[in-house]
């Protein structure tokens, strides 16, 4: 009997212990469980909020980018009339440009031939 009484003692110190384990393990788990519930409803509480900016602050991002795309357009605008304009000056203060020294070509030309001397 003693060898059986023994083996039962170290079989109920067993269970017992592993009976403390899972108890353990069930209190570990239901703190983490709370925790985790506190967790949510913090987030519950704080993201609406945010989210709420993050989409106001979205909404003054495009009507700034719309801005800014009316503003590059219309540079677009000013730049093609500047360039259009430029061409035309050049072209208005170009042509007699050309024409004088041509006439003045077909000057030097004269008067060599008048004074017999060779360009």
């Amino acid at each position: 009997m003693g060898a059986t009484s023994g083996l039962l003692i170290a079989l109920y110190a067993t269970l017992t212990a592993l009976a403390g384990v899972g108890i353990w393990a069930l209190f570990v788990l239901v703190r983490t469980a709370e925790a985790t519930r506190s967790l949510v409803r913090h987030l519950d509480a704080g993201l609406p909020p945010l989210i709420a900016k993050a989409s106001a602050t979205l909404d003054t991002v495009n009507v700034e980018m719309v801005r800014v795309d009316g503003l590059v357009t219309q540079l677009e605008e000013v730049s093609d009339k500047v360039t259009s304009t430029t061409r035309a000056a050049s072209e208005i203060v170009g042509a007699p440009a050309a024409a004088v020294a041509g006439l003045s070509q077909r000057a030097r030309r004269f008067f060599s031939v008048l004074t017999g001397r060779r360009l």
